[in-house]
């Protein structure tokens, strides 16, 4: 990574709609042609791939675009891109399996079904203009209001239209300068380290010894989510193709309740993204160094006793924020290896503890007799292999940028403690 900003960032601003009925039936028509471009060219790369023809996805491209005048005049009431990009994604998706492949894992290209796949198209930049900061104007539709101003000032590369539960969102990616950049976004230059161990009990622990609180939205709402999911599982509606074929169908209740069981899913994710956001902000905001444990999510999944706990942390989405989010600002993330043994290791003498189990939350050295937190220990040894890795000596972190780090916890209202020897005091 380099140590300044790059001359221009591409960035994306992520803004809710306002849809009339015209524009709300132009998005599901583009979604519906999105998604029908997709399936018709994953059936014909299936078909010549079955037949042994090595075609690529783009020439599948030209046959569809000689095709559509006649047989798909429908895809023309939307924008060209609706219905180009579909073979763009499909062409990742079909190198993806190739090469997946070679490390013996399968991830064959699969339909994009109306129920269950997310409706979204993209349009190219070079056709949507922004009026007034507060209205998009897409090909063949119009203007469109946006619930809030765009922040950034730049070239629009393109822009994805998607659609989750009855709300409408426009992402619109730009290309804008560092001074821009700068405008929205506070950029610390100062040359601090820090070693975050991630968990379950508490979100983050940083070798400074604050340890950042866990929400657990998912915890706090799943006893509403279980009474929504029972309500909506006693309403009438087709479980099976049979079902169909007897005449079962959606009811009104039906529909309206699994809109309310989405709302609640809803809330979670934006709970959840919405405190990721502001602590990675933070973090990357106030350290200039960066260690984290490369931790592999999926496997921590298979575990039945933890895997609600895994998931609602949603460890590998704040991994991967912190890791653009410093690329964007020049800051430098180093990923210890996943099988470091970081919380059995003694962060003063260096000894491995074997016999510590997830439930010993204070770790004791048999070989010193040091005792401290479980977690500050790990973040305290994914420090020292950060240090290791930069083969320099760096300034500790000060009571000036300590207070400064503090502050920024509290006006994002995120929790903070902290931890001594196993022992945490809540601080505010």
């Amino acid at each position: 990574m380099t140590s300044q900003i790059k001359e221009t960032i591409t960035i994306a601003h992520k803004i809710q709609l306002a849809p009339n009925n015209k524009a709300i039936t132009y998005f599901r028509k583009a979604f519906g042609c999105a998604r029908f471009a997709y399936n018709w060219g994953l059936s014909k790369w299936k078909e010549n791939y079955d037949k042994g023809l090595k075609k690529n996805v783009l020439e599948i491209k030209k046959e569809f675009n000689a095709l559509k005048k006649d047989q798909f005049p429908f895809v023309y009431d939307v924008s060209k891109y609706v219905v180009q990009q579909p073979f763009i994604n499909l062409d990742l998706a079909v190198k993806k399996y190739f090469r997946d492949l070679k490390s013996k894992k399968s991830s064959y290209p699969q339909y994009k079904k109306k129920s269950s796949s997310k409706d979204s198209f993209y349009i190219g930049g070079n056709v949507v203009t922004i009026t007034d900061k507060r209205y998009i104007k897409i090909p063949k539709l119009g203007k469109v209001k946006m619930l809030e101003e765009l922040r950034f000032s730049g070239k629009i590369k393109g822009i994805t239209v998607s659609k989750k539960n009855d709300k409408y969102y426009v992402s619109i990616q730009m290309e804008i300068t560092k001074e821009e950049y700068e405008k929205t976004h506070r950029v610390n230059k100062n040359k601090v380290m820090v070693g975050i161990d991630l968990g379950i009990k508490a979100l983050a622990t940083l070798s400074c010894g604050l340890q950042i609180e866990n929400l657990k939205p998912l915890e706090k709402l799943y006893r509403k989510l279980i009474v929504r999911q029972r309500q909506l599982d006693k309403k009438q509606h087709a479980k099976t193709k049979q079902d169909v074929i007897n005449g079962v169908c959606l009811s009104k209740n039906y529909i309206k309740h699994s809109l309310k069981l989405a709302r609640i899913h809803e809330k979670i994710s934006n709970i959840r993204s919405d405190y990721s956001n502001k602590l990675t902000t933070v973090l990357v905001n106030n350290f200039s160094y960066i260690g984290l444990e490369d931790l592999s999510v999926v496997d921590m999944l298979k575990s039945s006793q933890y895997s609600r706990s895994i998931s609602d942390v949603s460890l590998s989405n704040i991994k991967r924020k912190i890791l653009y989010k410093a690329t964007y600002q020049g800051k430098e993330v180093s990923l210890v290896d996943r099988f470091y043994p970081s919380s059995k290791t003694c962060s003063k003498c260096g000894k491995v503890k074997q016999n510590l189990t997830i439930l010993d939350r204070t770790f004791f050295c048999n070989d010193c007799g040091y005792s401290i937190d479980r977690d500050l220990n790990a973040s305290i040894n994914i420090l020292n292999a950060l240090k290791r890795k930069l083969g320099e000596v760096l300034p500790k972190e000060t009571p000036v940028d300590l207070t400064a780090l503090l502050n920024d916890f509290e006006i994002n209202h995120i929790a903070t403690s902290k931890v001594e020897a196993g022992i945490q005091h809540k601080l505010g």
